[in-house]
């Protein structure tokens, strides 16, 4: 395990670490963390799920850099990307086909491209997430137009068996994390947030051995268990305290800045 007097990059879940779940917004708590550790020479990342363009919720606090999609895409402090992995077209093309299916279900898929996002059907649940997340609601498109575009991650509306029986029987070049239990972010396998920490610090010439991560979903585990140190936030399921060093309390409780001041890192 690191010391925590080594650390020089911090990389932040944004749902449930910086945002509250109740209030949808970052806490006061953390604003000020992070604007201690900028001053302090420790760099600070977001690494979300999200699409860049749902990081609104961050507007005004600096950060040095971004992760979204899960890994599949990686920007610097002004959002210009640096790093893109798009989806296969395989993959684009095995979910264009089972969508298509008349004798099969329908169900409805958002697709993430660099800069808007789009649905092959009506859902409310994904107008619900955007109103959450404070954007637009995906813009409504077919499915055979959607397949040739550049798509970094798809969110399946989809959970248990009928999602397990869409990744083992049509997706088998992706894999899916769940973060909320509404649906689901699909990547190409081995597009995780690890990945993208991978490539942010190539970029800033940092070491591994230099990080550290906080989360609280499925889709962190990747990130808690590739950082030297992790911390994972007090509401975090067993699987993400199994993948973490630290737990702390939750971040309506000021778990993050609990957790820095116990490291000694604030």
């Amino acid at each position: 395990m690191a010391a925590a007097g080594n650390i020089r990059a911090i990389f932040f879940d944004i749902d449930g670490t910086l945002v509250s779940f109740k209030t949808h917004k970052v806490t006061p708590s953390n604003i000020e963390v992070l604007d201690a550790l900028r001053k302090k020479g420790i760099k600070v990342f977001i690494s979300t799920g999200r699409m860049l363009k749902m990081t609104s919720v961050l507007d005004g606090i600096e950060f040095d850099g971004y992760i979204a999609n899960n890994g599949a895409t990686c920007y610097d402090s002004a959002k210009k990307m640096i790093f893109g992995r798009t989806l296969p077209k395989k993959e684009m093309y095995a979910i264009r086909n089972r969508l298509s299916r008349k004798d099969l279900p329908p169900f409805a898929v958002s697709f993430m491209a660099s800069d808007d996002y789009y649905i092959n059907r009506p859902s409310d649940v994904a107008e619900e997430i955007a109103r959450v997340v404070g954007v637009a609601p995906p813009t409504l498109c077919s499915i055979d137009e959607i397949a040739e575009m550049d798509i970094y991650q798809m969110c399946i509306y989809l959970k248990g068996k009928p999602l397990d029986d869409l990744m083992a029987e049509w997706l088998t070049g992706c894999s899916a994390a769940v973060w909320n239990p509404l649906f689901a972010d699909v990547n190409e396998k081995g597009i995780t947030k690890a990945f993208g920490i991978d490539n942010i610090l190539k970029v800033f010439g940092l070491d591994l051995s230099q990080t550290l991560s906080f989360g609280d979903g499925g889709n962190d585990i990747p990130m808690l268990e590739h950082t030297a140190l992790s911390v994972c936030m007090g509401n975090a399921d067993d699987a993400v305290r199994a993948a973490s060093d630290y737990v702390t309390e939750t971040v309506d409780e000021d778990g993050v800045e609990k957790a820095l001041v116990r490291l000694g890192i604030l």
